[in-house]
């Protein structure tokens, strides 16, 4: 394979009409497209696969992407920065009431969210949208319990052997490779953060939804020897001395997979769990601000406007602002930016803040007028996000086709990057749950 070129988030613009992202290595993306057509990569292929968490309906990984040489160093620093940016919102809620204007919480969860002290964001992924011009524009934070970091784990991993078999350098494995990760990453965070190493952990899902990466905590969790309590967050209740406690046994440590929409499904059954993790008799990742208030789309809104600058450390604003598309709360905007949204469609989006799987988001040049008035009147009365709309990149040029787009997603445990992924398809909202197809990203 060639010799790639060092590359920087800051590289001078791509030439005229380039769609191309210049941080990925395409040769290597080439060789390896041609590598998945062989017998070995056929095998390897049908043994990858991301399983969707509602249908079950198997998914296979892609071939895996590259990002060129010298940009890893820059993307820690991003994300550690862009970390600490989010970390500071979920501080500076309960003292400026003009950012809680912004960051808006569904009723049924506000009391819980404002009374709630914990302003940690433990686990995220940051989905991104290369730029032409060498950098990147933030699309959306998950900081709920986002999906994809250990499928790509498993297919980095995998893809390692063959690579390195054909005689390919790889940089150094990221933390999720590890196949035990998903079991050490919450143990350690538990112990750091409470001081206590769990020896039962509780995975929370309600019945009948998204089930995505379950198993995998469950393998990872078991194989360092912690034990696994499989139950629904309708069935926690408290004990004696305010202990959470779930089919008569007392649980103090749990991984919740819990969507915003699940959760409001569940309306006053919910309280038990909300209050234990409030209360902290109940540890889960990212506690109550950080999955309501580190996962709302909104939070573009705060770091897109400049009246927020003064809140954050001016070093990490200056690093993460030129990557944040305008981004606002529709319901705060004045009349002539609501009249630029409803007339000019093709320039923006809308996304509830709290959505996942790519529902809630109204793409302007996907929708016709009326439909688009419609979608922005309900915005406003909702307090949605709107933001400028950011074209996905084109994916290299592969034997396997071509003309489809690609994003980035980084995963993150306080701020340190552990895995990485690309999706690509030839929709604009490229989520798996859709017709996107994820690629693990070595870096």
């Amino acid at each position: 394979m060639p010799a790639t070129t060092r590359h920087s988030l800051r590289r001078p613009p791509a030439g005229p009409g380039s769609h191309v992202w210049p941080g990925l290595d395409e040769s290597f993306a080439r060789h390896t497209a041609r590598l998945a057509h062989t017998p070995q990569g056929r095998e390897l292929t049908r043994s990858l696969v991301l399983r969707d968490g509602v249908a079950q309906r198997p998914r296979p990984l892609g071939p895996p992407l590259c990002l060129r040489p010298g940009l890893r160093s820059e993307l820690d620093a991003f994300l550690a920065a862009y970390h600490r940016l989010i970390e500071t919102i979920l501080s500076a809620y309960d003292h400026d009431p003009q950012l809680r204007r912004v960051l808006t919480v569904p009723e049924p969860l506000r009391e819980e969210v404002a009374a709630a002290r914990d302003h940690r964001v433990h686990l995220m992924r940051l989905d991104l949208l290369p730029h032409p011009d060498g950098g990147l524009r933030v699309l959306e934070t998950n900081a709920n319990c986002p999906a994809g970091l250990t499928a790509a784990g498993r297919g980095r991993a995998a893809w390692r052997v063959l690579l390195t078999r054909h005689g390919v350098a790889l940089p150094a494995p990221l933390p999720a490779d590890v196949p035990t990760w998903t079991g050490s990453w919450l143990a350690d965070l538990a112990l750091r953060h409470t001081g206590v190493r769990p020896r039962s952990v509780a995975l929370l899902c309600p019945r009948g939804a998204n089930r995505n990466e379950i198993n995998d905590y469950e393998a990872g969790l078991t194989a360092i020897g912690i034990r696994v309590v499989h139950a629904d967050p309708r069935e926690l209740r408290t004990g004696p001395g305010g202990t959470t406690v779930v089919g008569g046994e007392p649980i103090a440590h749990a991984y919740a997979k819990i969507s915003t929409r699940d959760l409001l499904r569940m309306g006053a059954d919910a309280l038990p769990y909300l209050r234990a993790v409030r209360k902290r008799s109940l540890f889960v990742q990212n506690g109550l601000r950080g999955r309501f208030l580190g996962d709302n789309k909104l939070c573009l809104a705060v770091l897109s406007d400049p009246q927020f600058a003064g809140l954050f450390d001016a070093a990490d604003h200056r690093r993460v602002r030129p990557a944040i598309p305008w981004s606002r709360n529709i319901a705060l905007c004045d009349g002539a930016v609501l009249r630029a949204v409803g007339r000019d469609r093709e320039r923006y989006v809308l996304k509830h803040p709290l959505d996942t799987r790519g529902r809630g988001v109204v793409i302007g040049r996907e929708s016709p007028d009326a439909a688009w008035a419609g979608a922005v009147e309900r915005a406003c009365e909702s307090g949605w996000l709107v933001q400028e709309y950011v074209p996905a990149p084109r994916a290299p040029a592969t034997p396997n086709g071509s003309g489809r787009r690609h994003d980035l997603a980084l995963g993150a445990v306080d701020g340190r990057l552990v895995s990485a992924f690309a999706r690509t398809g030839h929709d604009a909202r490229l989520n798996v749950a859709r017709s996107g197809r994820l690629h693990p990203v070595y870096l």
